[in-house]
């Protein structure tokens, strides 16, 4: 049985800037001795280094940082896309999703006149297993089985269902580690055999999880088919 804790709005994932992310911006942006920065002010002097730029000029440097196999061309059209697409939610390559959301924050920081602010899921969960697979499952989470888990809870007009099916049912569902933006968990109850756990995704993929209190899951990792 799964219980929705919590279902909110976030606009930034818990340390997806960190402190050595912030200075290689800088850094790429030619700023003077990033690392003389006290690490409380380095966000802030960071957007407003990169507001010193054009916009699309910090967008490509953010992108050639958390982005590096793009082409300065591809880099050149997703900043000028970045102004109006969710980019996090639509770009082609699903691979590429969490880390044009980490762009889009960090650009909306600079420019939030130009960048509008990025938004994504953060879906705090409670599941009890009810078998010995079940609990293997919650004891050792991953995005497989965490996909097919919050599928579970929304109905055949989801995203993840419209798109994904087949993975659900019956195939290896490797989509499903870009699906899963980020997890951090409590740790498995041996008491009530539950776990706890929050995840980042987008709202694409959630969106119909909105009014879900509770839902019964059936879902299995992608080790399983493999058993």
């Amino acid at each position: 049985m799964a219980e929705v804790m919590e279902l909110k709005e976030v606009h930034q994932l818990p340390n997806a800037w960190s402190t050595s992310d912030l200075q290689d911006l800088l850094v790429l942006i030619e700023y003077e001795d990033p690392s003389s920065i006290p690490e409380i002010e380095l966000l802030e002097m960071t957007g407003l280094a990169l507001s010193e730029l054009k916009p699309v000029e910090a967008a490509d440097k953010a992108l050639e940082l958390r982005l590096s196999d793009l082409t300065a061309g591809q880099r050149a059209n997703i900043a000028e896309e970045l102004r109006g697409e969710r980019l996090w939610e639509s770009y082609p390559e699903i691979s590429m999703h969490k880390e044009l959301f980490n762009v889009a924050y960090i650009l909306h920081l600079a420019f939030p006149r130009i960048f509008p602010k990025p938004d994504a899921a953060e879906i705090q969960l409670k599941v009890a297993a009810i078998n010995p697979k079940s609990a293997f499952n919650l004891r050792q989470l991953n995005a497989s089985f965490l996909t097919r888990l919050l599928a579970d809870g929304m109905d055949e007009h989801s995203t993840i269902y419209r798109l994904f099916q087949e993975n659900l049912i019956s195939n290896p569902f490797p989509e499903s580690d870009y699906i899963i933006w980020q997890c951090q968990q409590s740790g498995f109850n041996d008491g009530n055999q539950s776990n706890t756990f929050t995840i980042h995704t987008s709202w694409n993929c959630v969106d119909e999880l909105k009014g879900i209190n509770k839902f019964e899951s059936k879902a299995f990792s992608d080790a399983e088919l493999e058993d």
